[in-house]
């Protein structure tokens, strides 16, 4: 039997370094100031950080540059209630992700101030006043303290609040959108409620916060397509499920480069975009749609785009009986934060690294 020569085995043994102690120094940096902190690699431990990712949790704004908050509503959904409680559950399954983008090899906590903000506080019961009043207003303080914004629905009407608010943060700005979603939301007036999950689109552009002319929805498809009419008839690029699948994600993301350019856009994703057989954890879930790999693609590729705030939106608990729902939609809100961090990096508008 040969054996490993005696240079080949010391040679081995070198390479066996303590836990935490990287050749890459950005990881180390990442790890002297953040275990100290609390910040824990094991999935099941007692989490001293338990924000999204483990950011620190805090309000204070100053030197901040991206804030994740959660927006726990489900008042105006049509279908199911039960994404109240999507912020908590991808809160807990987001601690399975980081603390570096494995494709990337970026850390985004070394690259800016993230801080998870909190869930909105809601002032009363209403729909309305949740959507226009409580969310716009945390959004806007934030677009005017210049951080860029993640959102945790709740439901797709949260986006509205953020949208609103963000808009007038930013001077009445009317933004292009990146939509990923089985559907429009770009219905009329249902059930009383002018603003809610099927009407958030429509009422957007109606006030005015996203421009239609630069605004492409991906992976469209279902029994509901006759309620989109909007969508199309206000200039709005609609790509179905099945020409990602056809022409595949770099295709759908050229043409979404071509049609919202390099002025500022918002990017929401709608996690029934995702095929049924990956996401029932939803109000609406929706066949035939798309894979979660297609939907990482195109958020790495919307790296290309001027990404000024971003959402995830539409995880139900209640349909999730086994967490492999919040698991998925915990994995590709990790690529949203790493986007909007990469995006900021890229132009050197970021203040600083995150602190705990």
């Amino acid at each position: 039997m040969r054996r490993m020569s005696k240079a080949n085995l010391e040679r081995l043994k070198a390479l066996d370094t303590p836990a935490f102690e990287f050749s890459n120094p950005d990881l180390n940096a990442f790890f002297e100031r953040a275990i100290p902190a609390g910040y824990v690699l094991d999935s099941s431990a007692f989490r001293a950080q338990p924000g999204f990712f483990q950011a620190p949790h805090r309000q204070d704004l100053d030197g901040v540059d991206i804030a994740i908050v959660g927006s726990p509503l489900d008042l105006g959904a049509i279908g199911l209630s039960g994404t109240r409680h999507g912020p908590e559950a991808c809160r807990r399954a987001s601690t399975n992700n980081g603390p570096m983008h494995d494709v990337t090899g970026k850390i985004p906590f070394n690259q800016a101030a993230i801080i998870d903000y909190g869930d909105i506080e809601w002032s009363a019961t209403r729909l309305d006043q949740r959507v226009t009043e409580d969310i716009a207003n945390t959004f806007r303080l934030l677009a005017q303290s210049g951080v860029r914004t993640l959102n945790c629905g709740g439901e797709h009407t949260t986006s509205f609040g953020a949208l609103k608010g963000l808009s007038e943060g930013r001077g009445g700005e009317a933004f292009g959108l990146l939509h990923i979603d089985a559907h429009s939301d770009t219905m009329a007036v249902w059930g009383g409620d002018t603003i809610n999950d099927g009407s958030v689109f429509r009422q957007a552009v109606l006030n005015g916060f996203i421009d239609p002319k630069r605004s492409v929805q991906i992976g469209i498809r279902g029994y509901a397509n006759f309620l989109w009419e909007f969508a199309h008839d206000s200039g709005m690029t609609v790509i179905s499920a099945d020409e990602v699948f056809e022409k595949g994600t770099d295709w759908v993301m050229d043409k979404a480069r071509e049609v919202i350019g390099t002025d500022p856009a918002y990017l929401t994703f709608d996690v029934d975009s995702l095929d049924s057989s990956h996401m029932m954890g939803t109000t609406g879930p929706a066949a035939f749609g798309l894979s979660p790999r297609q939907v990482r693609a195109m958020i790495l590729r919307a790296r290309e785009l001027n990404i000024i705030g971003a959402d995830m939106v539409e995880l139900n608990p209640n349909r999730d009986v086994n967490g492999y729902c919040a698991h998925v939609a915990a994995a590709l809100f990790w690529e949203l934060l790493c986007l909007l961090a990469d995006n900021m990096d890229q132009k050197g508008e970021t203040k600083g690294i995150t602190l705990w």
